[in-house]
C-alpha cells in the first residue's frame, strides 16, 4: 500500500497512462501506427515523470526502492513492450501462417535467452527477494563487484538506478510474450477454421484399427522425424476425426494380447493395397 503522497501521484500517472494507451489501441486500427502513437505519449509521459525527479527529495530509502522497482519500471515496461511490437510487426514474414508461427516462436526463444543471460537478478526479482534493494535501486548505490549493465555510465544517475532497467525489460518480456503467444494462438485457430472449410473426414473403421494405425506410424517416425509426442499425434488425430481415443492405452493393450496376429489391421491395409496394384496391372 502506498502512502506517500508523491508516489501516490506517480501511480495516478501510470493509471491514467495506461488508460490513454488502451484508448489508442482502441481507435487506431493500424497495428504500426498504434504502435508509433503509443510510444510517442509514453515518451513524452516519461520525460514529465524524469523532469518530476531530478528536482524530488525522498522522504526515505524505502521510498526510493519503491519507485525505482516496482513504479518508474512499469512505465519503461510499456515503452519496451510497443518498441517490441513495432519491430514484430515491422520484420514478420507475410508469406504464410506457418512461417509467421515460426517467427513468433523464435522471437519468444530469443527472450527466454535473455532470461538465461541474467539468471541471478531474473531469480532474485521474481521471488520478491529484497536484501539488495539498497544497492539495485537506490540511485548511486551500485556495486562494482556486482553484474552491471554495459551502459552504466551512460545513464542519468539522477532517474536511474543500476537495475531498474532490468526489471522493466523483465515486465516488457513477459508483456511481449504474452502478445505473442496470443498471435500464435489465433494463427492455430485459424488453421484449424481453415481444415474445417474442408470437407469432414469421418473415420468408419473401428477405434482399435485407428489406434494400431496411429501407433504403426508414430513408431515408424512418421510424424516430425519422431520428434513429437504420441499423446500429442493421438490428440492431433482426434481433432483431425472427431472421434474419441481417450482409452486408446486399453486399446493398444488389447492390441498387444492378441494371440495369433498382433497387426491384423495393418496386414489387411498392406494386403488391399498390393492387391489394387495387381488389378490395375491386369
Amino acid at each position: 500500500m502506498v502512502n506517500n503522497k508523491f508516489l501516490k501521484s506517480v501511480h495516478k500517472i501510470f493509471i491514467d497512462l495506461s488508460k490513454d494507451l488502451e484508448r489508442i489501441c482502441e481507435e487506431e486500427k493500424n497495428t504500426l501506427k498504434m504502435a508509433e502513437s503509443c510510444l510517442i505519449h509514453i515518451d513524452d509521459v516519461v520525460r514529465k515523470l524524469k523532469s518530476q525527479i531530478t528536482k524530488h527529495q525522498f522522504d526515505s530509502i524505502a521510498d526510493e526502492v519503491y519507485f525505482f522497482k516496482e513504479l518508474k519500471p512499469k512505465f519503461i515496461a510499456e515503452f519496451l513492450f510497443y518498441q517490441h511490437i513495432l519491430t514484430l510487426e515491422s520484420e514478420k514474414p507475410h508469406n504464410g501462417k506457418k512461417l509467421l508461427q515460426k517467427f513468433y516462436l523464435n522471437e519468444i526463444r530469443k527472450l527466454e535467452i535473455q532470461y538465461d543471460d541474467d539468471k541471478y537478478f531474473y531469480n532474485y526479482y521474481i521471488r520478491e527477494a529484497t536484501y539488495l534493494d539498497h544497492k539495485y535501486f537506490v540511485r548511486h548505490s551500485y556495486d562494482l563487484k556486482m553484474k552491471l549493465p554495459q551502459q552504466l555510465h551512460n545513464f542519468d544517475h539522477e532517474f536511474t538506478t543500476s537495475h531498474d532497467h532490468k526489471v522493466a525489460t523483465i515486465l516488457g518480456n513477459q508483456k511481449i510474450t504474452s502478445y505473442m503467444n496470443d498471435r500464435i494462438t489465433e494463427l492455430q485457430t485459424d488453421q484449424w477454421q481453415d481444415l474445417q472449410k474442408f470437407k469432414k473426414l469421418e473415420w468408419s473403421s473401428s477405434k482399435v484399427n485407428l489406434v494400431e494405425l496411429i501407433y504403426g506410424l508414430h513408431h515408424s517416425r512418421c510424424f516430425n522425424a519422431g520428434t513429437i509426442e504420441l499423446s500429442e499425434t493421438i490428440k492431433i488425430f482426434e481433432r483431425l476425426l472427431d472421434i474419441d481415443l481417450n482409452n486408446f492405452h486399453k486399446i493398444v493393450s488389447e492390441i498387444k494380447s492378441r494371440k495369433n496376429n498382433r497387426i491384423k489391421f495393418l496386414q489387411l491395409l498392406q494386403e488391399n493395397l498390393s492387391q489394387f496394384f495387381i488389378d490395375t496391372d491386369a
